[in-house]
């Protein structure tokens, strides 16, 4: 169903590519990263400001974690980022050659442990796929699920008994059983894949009712769709920018859906958008759920 939502452009930023949008309730602040910027930042909704921190090096996405701070996935390891100090640290290596392989998307399951995917930098999106998700939990890095091309979409049931991830290129959004005991994910199957003029699959988050909500790049226009839990397409809706590229609830009642936004229109030979790299709003009746902060290591 083509939904009748009214798409609030809420950030004028301009990201090279914006990514990794996470509601924090203790902060009441959007966070959200900038790939090609290397960039950290905090966009407060209610004054519409955005504050911007360099890294030093290039981020994918990032998890909270205990005691007010984030843990950023990048190309040379995970990072941990202090709110109160703003003290940026390399906690641990990468797992994989820097050179060659970056981390992508990633999100926390329901008992606190950051699942991060890794993509060539240099990837052939025809070649088998050569990355990684890793599961990141007290400190420990455990490879998880291999023959990885492009991870996206990465988002965990409500119950937590089911992982989604997305390969984007294939234009397919895959499902797979979930322990939440052992953090071990199987079972993988296709769960819904893009109808025609709907673009690819990038990130993704799941709301109180068990629907996967995605951002759609590179369509006939930029979209956002829901899928039910069961796989089928519920309802989609236009973005004003051709890349969105990822959604995250979020506001006092967990009821705003946020979109980010990149300019790497040129990526596929199509042509800049006006609005693109900003954020955009939207109240959508449904709910998100609060992210899970995970332990420091």
């Amino acid at each position: 169903m083509m939904a009748d939502y009214r798409v609030r452009h809420v950030l004028d930023v301009k990201a090279g590519l914006g990514e990794a949008p996470l509601w924090s309730v203790e902060e009441q602040a959007l966070f959200w990263v900038d790939i090609h910027r290397k960039s950290f930042n905090r966009f407060d909704p209610v004054s519409g400001s955005n504050r911007s921190w360099s890294l030093p090096a290039t981020p994918g996405c990032f998890a909270f974690r205990v005691g007010g701070g984030a843990v950023i996935a990048t190309d040379h390891g995970y990072y941990d980022f202090d709110f109160a100090t703003r003290a940026i640290e390399l906690i641990r290596a990468a797992p994989f050659d820097p050179e060659q392989f970056r981390f992508n998307d990633g999100k926390t399951d329901r008992q606190g442990r950051f699942w991060a995917g890794s993509i060539q930098k240099d990837f052939d999106h025809e070649a088998p796929g050569q990355g990684t998700y890793y599961r990141y939990a007290a400190g420990v890095v455990t490879p998880g699920i291999s023959g990885i091309t492009v991870p996206n979409g990465t988002a965990f049931s409500p119950d937590g008994r089911t992982m989604y991830h997305s390969e984007s290129m294939q234009r397919v959004i895959y499902s797979l059983d979930y322990d939440p005991d052992t953090g071990v994910a199987s079972g993988q199957r296709v769960f819904a894949r893009m109808p025609e003029g709907f673009g690819i699959p990038d990130g993704a988050t799941v709301d109180t009712e068990g629907g996967f909500w995605t951002a759609l790049p590179f369509g006939q226009t930029g979209k956002v769709a829901r899928f039910t839990a069961e796989g089928r397409l519920d309802v989609h809706f236009d973005i004003p920018v051709l890349v969105p590229t990822m959604v995250a609830f979020g506001g006092p009642d967990m009821a705003t859906l946020f979109v980010t936004s990149g300019r790497i229109e040129a990526f596929l030979n199509r042509p800049e958008s006006v609005l693109g790299g900003d954020i955009f709003a939207v109240a959508t009746g449904y709910r998100g759920i609060p992210e899970i902060p995970i332990p420091r290591a």
